[in-house]
């Protein structure tokens, strides 16, 4: 479900990975890069995408990973991604008032007692939620690796709130945004997931796969199974 290759920062191309795809009997492929809002590759790598449709039985969706810019929700997304069929939202920087923060600076502040964790916990989560709420009348979003940001800033993600969570949650049903758990990051973890199951949210595993050996691949991701749903 998201599987990165040479357009961005993968090792493998599109058909190395859709080929390794194959070999381990997989019926759906979901093909990630990462964009900016200066990226000019999106339409060439819509066409590659497409031009490997009519040669295999996998289903291959086409998508592209934008991290959060500032507290409003903001993606980084370049102006035209026609053709898109998923926006995988990420949290790579700390979404601040004016914009990305390093996780660095912010575990620094919180250290030095300028910044307390739970305000930090949960502007990352109204950050969140604004990025869906922005996005959800153009765009068909998935959160990616959510809460991978957290240990970045010296947080753990049982510090992040039962309230804020549902909160989550509520949003990405409203919106009808996919929440993804990602075996290459180890979150999110069963509190968000039994919230996103009580609230019908689609919840899908994904590798985060930068080279073609670990597509389909999960050991983390299958051991969460049995406490996320009990």
């Amino acid at each position: 479900m998201h599987v990165h290759s040479t357009f961005s920062d993968g090792v493998d191309s599109l058909e190395r990975n859709l080929a390794v795809a194959t070999e381990r009997g997989l019926v759906r492929l979901g093909c990630v890069d990462h964009v900016r809002r200066d990226t000019t590759y999106v339409p060439d790598y819509v066409a590659a995408v497409r031009a490997l449709r009519p040669r295999t039985d996998v289903l291959l969706t086409i998508g592209i990973e934008a991290k959060i810019l500032d507290a409003r929700g903001t993606l980084d997304l370049p102006t035209h991604v026609d053709g898109i069929d998923f926006v995988y939202v990420a949290d790579h920087q700390f979404p601040g008032a004016d914009g990305p923060v390093s996780p660095r600076t912010v575990r620094e502040s919180i250290a030095a007692g300028e910044m307390p964790a739970h305000a930090v916990l949960d502007g990352l989560v109204d950050a969140t939620i604004a990025s869906m709420r922005r996005n959800a009348s153009t765009h068909r979003m998935v959160l990616a690796h959510l809460f991978s940001l957290v240990p970045k800033m010296g947080l753990a993600e049982d510090d992040v709130s039962d309230e804020a969570i549902d909160r989550l949650a509520t949003a990405a049903a409203e919106t009808s945004t996919i929440i993804e758990v990602s075996e290459r990051w180890r979150c999110p973890g069963h509190r968000v997931v039994r919230a996103a199951l009580r609230h019908h949210v689609q919840v899908v595993a994904s590798t985060d796969s930068h080279r073609s050996a670990d597509i389909g691949q999960y050991e983390w991701v299958a051991s969460l199974e049995g406490s996320s749903r009990g």
